[in-house]
């Protein structure tokens, strides 16, 4: 939900609600991050931002003590201020897109500096919180203008996606500074990996923005390439978002409670019900008994399996999925099967690896990996059934009956 101000009424602006701030350690340590960086994929994200709804200025902003930094700017240079005199302090603590459409309607930015023209004539203001992987936010995306404005819908929604990004980035970062053990193998790969996958996504970026500041572009156009510079974004964050998950759950040992495993496919389909929509896709839920595992984690390795089924349908035919269940001694095993294109016969082997794909789907690499890993941690089994070509595929792993 967006808060706005210049206009809104007072219960409806920023202070109608906070959430955790980080401490001054957390807020340290992200201003190291943002500081000791040479490469330019959150300034990217900034001019994207500004590009789209029009403003001079972006800046990611982190308050440290008693001031507000702004070490990646577009539109002005990096700096740092009070935060009695920072507009980041109204939206300090609020969750969700904050914008103030006119600062000088605006009761506590309207007599500011930064309003009046004795420092700046900034008449627009809105951000977006970063947050780190606790919750606690440790900064905000924000945009910066010399007019009033106001974000329409789409604009809410891109620019809400990018902060996102920026902030999945911010969090690889604190990583890379938090202590830690050395790095294995498998860390390593990880991060080969990721990085060599984020230069397609950042090269399609970078040319969108050139596009864009170019200028020249008619509206259908500009659209078009706009369109396919916030695909990149949410290409990107879902490829670090999968990630740091995956990271994560090496180091959470799994709860052991009951779980309906009916319940949680029912959610999960009715969760993403836009996307079996859009695909006239359809899933056939039969009987599943309760498992015992820990309720979030087995949450995620059905929505993996669900959205692998439905990633790899059929061009031109709608994804038909099938979740069905059997009790084997003192297990379960659940089995996803799909009418889709099917795993060919010399990738089955592999296909729960990390980074493993199968043929031209986008994907990471990284969804059936953490499925693996989580049902390994729960003592389990996954495999791949030996279908013939042509008639799908079917995924299924097994977990302690209740």
């Amino acid at each position: 939900m967006a808060h706005e101000r210049g206009t809104a009424t007072a219960d409806t602006g920023p202070r109608a609600g906070r959430s955790t701030l980080a401490d001054a350690g957390t807020a340290k340590r992200a201003l190291t991050a943002l500081r000791t960086v040479s490469d330019a994929d959150l300034a990217d994200l900034l001019a994207l931002a500004a590009d789209l709804t029009g403003v001079e200025v972006a800046a990611l902003a982190v308050a440290d003590d008693d001031r507000f930094h702004y070490p990646v700017t577009v539109g002005t240079d990096p700096s740092a201020m009070a935060s009695a005199e920072a507009m980041c302090r109204l939206a300090r603590g609020v969750p969700g897109l904050v914008e103030v459409t006119d600062t000088t309607l605006d009761p506590d930015l309207r007599d500011s500096p930064l309003v009046t023209g004795e420092v700046a004539s900034v008449r627009y203001y809105a951000s977006v919180p970063l947050s780190t992987a606790a919750g606690d936010e440790v900064g905000r995306f924000s945009l910066f203008g010399s007019r009033p404005h106001h974000l329409d819908g789409e604009q809410r929604r891109v620019v809400s996606t990018l902060a996102v990004a920026a902030n999945r980035i911010l969090e690889l970062r604190l990583r890379r500074l938090a202590p830690t053990q050395v790095p294995t193998a498998d860390a390593l790969a990880v991060a080969a990996q990721v990085s060599h996958d984020l230069q397609s996504p950042l090269a399609t970026l970078t040319m969108s923005l050139g596009m864009l500041q170019g200028g020249g572009l008619d509206a259908a156009t500009h659209a078009s390439v706009l369109a396919m510079a916030v695909r990149s974004v949410e290409r990107m964050s879902g490829m670090v978002e999968g990630t740091l998950r995956l990271h994560d759950l090496a180091h959470e040992p799994p709860r052991h409670e009951v779980v309906d495993l009916r319940d949680l496919v029912e959610q999960l389909v009715a969760d993403e019900h836009d996307q079996w929509d859009r695909t006239g896709g359809s899933v056939d839920v039969g009987p599943l008994p309760r498992v015992v595992g820990d309720p979030a984690q087995v949450t995620l390795v059905l929505q993996n399996l669900l959205q692998n089924a439905r990633k790899f349908a059929r061009p031109g035919h709608p994804p038909e999925v099938a979740v069905r269940a059997a009790r084997e001694g003192d297990r379960v095993r659940v089995t996803v099967r799909d009418t889709g294109v099917g795993i060919p016969v010399e990738h089955r082997s592999r296909v729960f690896d990390l980074f493993a794909r199968s043929g031209e789907a986008q994907g990471h690499g990284i969804g059936l990996a953490t499925v693996a890993r989580i049902v390994h941690a729960h003592g389990g089994r996954c495999g791949v059934e030996d279908l013939p070509e042509g008639a799908g595929a079917a995924l299924w792993f097994e977990l302690p009956a209740a």
